[in-house]
């Protein structure tokens, strides 16, 4: 049974330690495989705001290939949304496209199996594909072969690459040549001019072996601070690529996971170890009493007390080899779900490897110093008389030390099951708190045609059916991932006068779509339909209530008639909306301007009847398919967008709930090998009140009382620390729920119920055991 106990102790800790030792392990080897990774580095920038920023200008990359003698090379580097790709008359949905220029995929290791960086990349018209995306598009050979990237432009395919390891900043599966890019974008073929563009287009430096990044970003400084009048940027820095992936302030082209993550990953992952080992000694003690007579029968038949230990020692490296190769299969099979608890991609990459079985020794070495040091010294230590006369007594403390033992196991389960609790309260409140607009039962639909005739017609087929109610365009929903626009807004009573202002293109619907209330002024009304942006004249512009409280006006409706410019444009402010969350609850509400902007209407927004949400999905797509027959149709429900935004948070949570039911199970075990302890050593006790005439209950509250208030005493001291564990986890949250008390109950009641079960078994066993048993015998 001790065993037992012991192996289901150590597998869990290991096999835990073992899963973690992989993520971290992998989230730590982002793009550290590049041979010239340590040369490598991201052009980062502030702007005068003090927001960083990720986006580079194209012609900050000219200069640093031209006027810096330290860089080897540089290039730009844009990541594009999900397109359609069409082959014949097959249409995909691609994700993770990219624009650069060969400099970019030289700085890399890229393994090329067909064409090479120069000669694939260098022309318009050309793209490069992974071999999974080749085989997925044409199924053979795709060299030469064309695709229609789209439906805006027709491509050759010009090279193909090995499939890039899923540890890498730069998940390129379809990569076009930066050449066609200038001629799908005019403005990306400006190459004296600091202005336009967008956060996903990054720009990437390889420095000569020995330079310094110094005099590079001095010398980029100070050309911003002469062009002052074409961007906000005042300064840059080149961010070394070993720091860029922890950086989750940036726009990531793959996930992003911050450091701090990594650490508690890393705690718990020792915590469990430590607690484990914790039920080794304290089970191997109480199996102390009942193997005193053999270590004294070993010393009178000659064996030294080395010999001896290293037996012990020999018995715990036996017991934990079993335990890690236990463990190792169990996180085989954690591993595999790895993803899905945790904001990771480590089970798409090589586990098995030189690293992880230097890990396994080192660890094992470890376990069995700290399990098997305290038990083999006990033992070893034992008088051969004093044992053969079953008067063993412990040293070291007794009882007290195994008391405090349990008492850190249960702190630190606590401890966990209460940061578990408030991190599902946090994860419930993201879901449940009022954004400050509708947003169930809304069908998102990409309108590859932006023009009035597909919007109108789009519009009227649906509403004939009773299951979709209403219909609106915009750039985006209220709060979206991605397809931000922003833009720097030009008033007196600005800081400074300006501030930068997200800007939201609307239809004359949307505000009644989303149930965002005017709070001052009017919304966008038919007649504004036939004065659209760039027609020479002042533009109406509707904002929210943060955006006038910037202008520093204490009611909304003192707003109304101000002029704002920007863009070069003179609005006018003709209403004001309520705030509403746009971006995730981690952020501060900001300020919007709305303008009607037929041009830039990209997306649908269609509110459907829930209880017939497959019948209007079904006419969704239909009509969208007849409409857009050469584009892939992808409809989303907004709620599924917004409950995105926390998936880091929900894994986390997920994680989390893992390790509190993993802590209170290792826990327990080593409650019962305590109480266990304490019921042999006090076996002639209860026989002798059995005899006195003590009850079943009354001896089973004898050996409770002591164990509960251990729980008690670790609920004292695993409170405070939850309590500022979750105040620092929910410091960079901007809303956020509050620390209830019901949470740290909920956690205590919890703990010592489970403890309760475990106490109960084993004195209850004691309880019922005959007298004439425990006493006949010396």
């Amino acid at each position: 049974m001790y065993t037992f106990i012991n192996l289901t102790g150590l597998t869990l800790g290991l096999g835990v330690a073992i899963t973690l030792f992989w993520i971290v392990r992998f989230e730590y080897s982002f793009d550290r495989y590049h041979a010239k990774a340590d040369r490598i580095y991201r052009v980062k920038s502030t702007d005068k705001f003090g927001e960083e920023q990720s986006h580079v200008h194209q012609t900050i990359i000219r200069m640093l290939k031209t006027q810096f003698p330290g860089v080897e090379a540089a290039a730009n580097f844009y990541g594009m949304n999900p397109a359609t790709v069409k082959i014949g008359q097959e249409i995909f949905s691609q994700n993770n496209i990219f624009f650069t220029q060969p400099e970019m995929l030289g700085m890399l290791d890229i393994r090329w199996i067909a064409g090479n960086a120069k000669q694939s990349l260098g022309a318009p018209g050309q793209v490069v594909l992974d071999e999974q995306t080749a085989a997925k598009l044409f199924k053979g050979n795709a060299m030469g072969k064309k695709l229609r990237y789209d439906n805006q432009r027709d491509l050759t395919v010009s090279g193909i690459i090995a499939d890039l390891p899923a540890n890498t900043e730069f998940p390129m599966q379809m990569i076009i040549s930066w050449e066609t890019m200038k001629q799908m974008q005019a403005d990306l073929a400006k190459e004296d001019n600091l202005g336009g563009g967008d956060s996903m287009h990054q720009g990437y430096v390889l420095l000569k072996p020995g330079a310094s990044t110094a005099p590079i970003n001095a010398g980029l400084t100070r050309f911003t601070k002469s062009r002052q009048s074409e961007t906000t940027v005042t300064s840059y820095e080149l961010q070394p690529l070993s720091e860029m992936y922890f950086d989750v302030g940036k726009d990531p082209f793959n996930y992003s996971m911050p450091e701090w993550m990594l650490y508690t990953l890393t705690s718990i992952a020792a915590f469990l170890i430590f607690i484990a080992c914790i039920n080794f000694i304290n089970l191997a003690t109480v199996q102390a009493i009942q193997r005193g007579r053999e270590v004294a029968v070993r010393k009178v038949l000659g064996s030294g007390r080395k010999q001896l230990i290293f037996q012990f020692f020999g018995e715990t490296a036996l017991l934990v080899w079993v335990a890690i190769v236990l463990g190792a299969a169990l996180a085989g099979q954690l591993v595999t779900y790895s993803s899905e608890l945790l904001n990771t991609h480590v089970d798409g990459s090589a586990v098995w490897t030189g690293e992880t079985f230097v890990f396994l020794g080192v660890l094992a070495v470890t376990v069995t110093l700290l399990a098997g040091l305290y038990p083999a010294l006990v033992l070893s230590g034992f008088q051969p008389v004093t044992a053969l006369q079953n008067r063993v007594t412990l040293p070291y403390g007794g009882i007290s030390r195994r008391s405090s033992l349990v008492v850190m196991q249960f702190v630190i389960a606590q401890v966990l099951v209460i940061c578990t609790l408030l991190a599902m309260k946090q994860i419930r409140y993201f879901y449940e708190k009022d954004l400050g607009f509708e947003k169930s039962g809304i069908v998102t639909v990409h309108m590859p045609d932006r023009s009035a005739v597909y919007r109108e017609r789009f519009r009227n087929q649906l509403k004939q059916y009773p299951e979709i109610r209403e219909v609106a365009f915009g750039l985006t929903t209220p709060a979206s991932r991605r397809n931000h626009w922003w833009g720097t807004m030009e008033h007196p009573g600005l800081p400074n006068g300006e501030e930068t202002f997200r800007i939201q293109h609307v239809d004359t619907n949307y505000f009644r779509f989303f149930h965002i209330p005017m709070t001052a002024g009017r919304s966008f009304a038919a007649v504004d339909t036939a004065r659209d942006l760039g027609q020479g004249h002042v533009v109406d512009i509707v904002v929210n209530e943060k955006a006038t409280r910037d202008m520093g006006y204490d009611r909304p409706e003192k707003a109304l008639g101000q002029h704002l410019k920007f863009w070069g444009m003179e609005t006018n402010i003709i209403g004001v909306v309520k705030d509403y969350h746009s971006e995730d609850l981690t952020q501060k509400l900001v300020g919007h301007v709305y303008v009607y902007a037929t041009w830039n209407f990209q997306l649908a927004s269609i509110r459907i009847d829930n209880s017939k949400k497959a019948q209007a999905l079904a006419h969704i797509g239909q009509h969208w398919k007849a409409m857009f027959p050469n584009y892939y149709y992808e409809p989303k429900f907004l709620e599924d967008d917004i409950r995105s935004f926390y998936d880091g948070e929900r894994k986390l949570s997920n994680f989390l709930q893992i390790f509190a039911v993993l802590g209170i199970l290792i826990g327990s075990l080593g409650l019962f090998g305590l109480v266990s302890f304490v019921v042999t050593q006090r076996t002639k006790e209860i026989g002798v009140r059995k005899v006195l005439g003590a009850t079943v209950l009354s001896i089973v509250e004898l050996i409770s009382r002591d164990f509960l208030k251990l729980m008690v005493i670790a609920f004292a001291i695993a409170v405070p620390v939850a309590w500022y564990a979750m105040q620092r986890f929910l410091e960079k949250y901007t809303y956020k729920t509050d620390i209830s008390v019901w949470v740290f109950v909920l956690a205590g009641v919890a703990s010592v119920g489970v403890a309760l079960v475990t106490i109960s078994f084993q004195s209850i066993k004691a309880a019922l055991m005959n007298p004439v048993k425990s006493l006949r015998s010396e």
